[in-house]
């Protein structure tokens, strides 16, 4: 495994799975997603943390896809 193939596994990682980055992993991302981490990461003061929207808007739409394949 190569090494740019390790870093696009981490950044996918953090981009689709992790719903809260800390701000070292945030300054990874604005590094090599900028566009994307501008969209999607959303700096919380009071935790010094980041909010990953990408991951938030992912798991309501997951939940929300699951109850209407229930008929909920």
């Amino acid at each position: 495994m190569t090494a740019e193939t390790m870093l696009d596994q981490m950044l996918d990682e953090l981009q689709n799975r992790r719903e809260v980055l800390t701000v070292v992993q945030a300054q990874v991302m604005q590094q090599y997603r900028p566009e994307w981490a501008k969209e999607y990461l959303f700096y919380q003061a009071w935790t010094n943390t980041y909010l990953n929207l990408w991951a938030y808007s992912e798991a309501e739409t997951d939940a929300q896809q699951l109850l209407q394949e229930q008929g909920l």
